[in-house]
């Protein structure tokens, strides 16, 4: 059970995650100065966000959530 509300609470996580860089991505494209810099700036960003993301998932996946809930009760 603890381990299914660990995993929700990660989705929302991801979801915010995702939302504040499609809005980061939005203002970046819109409100950039220099048109090249603007490609520049864009890629990195995805790039370094798309990497992030995936090594985090990567990450919490490999956690044992099971076997870490199970240590937590308290007898």
């Amino acid at each position: 059970m603890l381990s299914i509300l660990i995993l929700v609470l990660y989705l929302i996580l991801l979801l915010i995650y995702v939302l504040l860089s499609f809005f980061i991505v939005y203002h970046l494209a819109k409100y950039s100065i220099d048109p090249s810099m603007r490609t520049i700036m864009l890629s990195f960003f995805i790039i370094v966000s798309v990497g992030l993301l995936v090594s985090n998932i990567i990450l919490f996946f490999s956690i044992n959530w099971n076997a870490l809930a199970s240590n937590l009760s308290m007898p």
